[in-house]
């Protein structure tokens, strides 16, 4: 019982962590106008196709977490989408903005500690 958290608390993390931004990839790509209206208004280029990408990379780097493939390489690029993501949501106006923005740093910050201690046990890195 007690390898317990050694074994499966870093699976249960990627797939906690990993699904956050499975769910949100697949949002973006379902309500694909409210975030280029979103790209828009923060004057970004492109923004259909910013959007796309971001849809992307979020499901992209959200499956190799949870499956445990490159898992650090994984999570510091959702480290670094979501630092940047975090940055530009402060110049959308709106309430509750700040609310998001620290629930980003706390996401950031289990990214962080799986960049820093690996997949765990059970992934397809070992």
């Amino acid at each position: 019982m007690q390898d317990w958290p050694r074994a499966y608390a870093p699976l249960l993390g990627r797939i906690l962590v990993g699904g956050f931004f499975l769910w949100n990839g697949i949002q973006q790509i379902l309500n694909l106008d409210r975030m280029v209206g979103i790209f828009t208004q923060t004057g970004l280029p492109q923004p259909t196709y910013l959007a796309l990408g971001v849809a992307t990379l979020e499901i992209v780097a959200a499956i190799l977490l949870v499956v445990g493939f490159k898992t650090r390489l994984s999570a510091a690029v959702l480290v670094l989408y979501t630092l940047v993501a975090s940055v530009l949501l402060i110049y959308i106006p709106g309430p509750g903005n700040t609310q998001i923005f620290l629930e980003n740093m706390a996401v950031v910050g289990g990214l962080l500690y799986i960049c820093a201690y690996g997949s765990g046990a059970w992934s397809t890195d070992r």
